[in-house]
């Protein structure tokens, strides 16, 4: 019985330890200072693989647009941009997956990532995908390029990029 608190009680602190941990690397910065803070991805380290992890959620006027009217709640999910590739991908339902990455335009503090696309979705015609990252604020936007040309805001977040322990 004994043994059966001990691990229960391990793994609660390891779960409060991960969210703690979350809180702080999503977290609004706050105080004088915040403006320094405000640069959670390496800028111009165009060097590797930039793994990032992003809380992400759909859009309302594109999820008006495009006439959605379920509730999705918003998701926290991984990215990653390769500069040696020049690909990037995210994760989720509507996504540049990592198995169909998209191509890699560097904008100064912007990581544009593009894919050509042609398929129906929400009653529309979908001919390209791309999603922006701004390394300044690690704002992250989707958007969608309909045939007809219309361009759709379809998911917003932000993203931090993961910083892997020493050991």
């Amino acid at each position: 019985m004994l043994k059966f608190i001990a691990i229960g009680a391990s793994l609660g602190a390891l779960v409060m330890g991960g969210v703690w941990g979350l809180v702080h690397v999503m977290g609004e910065p706050s105080g004088p200072s915040a403006d320094s803070q405000m640069t959670t991805l390496t800028p111009g380290a165009n060097k590797g693989v930039m793994d990032l992890i992003c809380e992400l959620e759909l859009d309302l006027n594109g999820q008006l647009k495009l006439g959605i009217t379920d509730k999705e709640p918003s998701r926290i999910t991984m990215a990653q941009i390769d500069f040696e590739k020049n690909s990037g991908w995210y994760q989720g339902k509507i996504a540049i997956s990592e198995s169909r990455s998209g191509t890699l335009q560097t904008m100064g503090t912007r990581l544009k990532v593009t894919r050509p696309a042609m398929f129906q979705r929400f009653g529309v015609m979908i001919s390209g995908e791309d999603f922006v990252i701004d390394r300044k604020t690690g704002r992250f936007v989707q958007s969608l390029t309909l045939s007809d040309g219309q361009v759709v805001s379809l998911i917003t977040g932000t993203c931090a990029q993961v910083t892997k322990p020493p050991f």
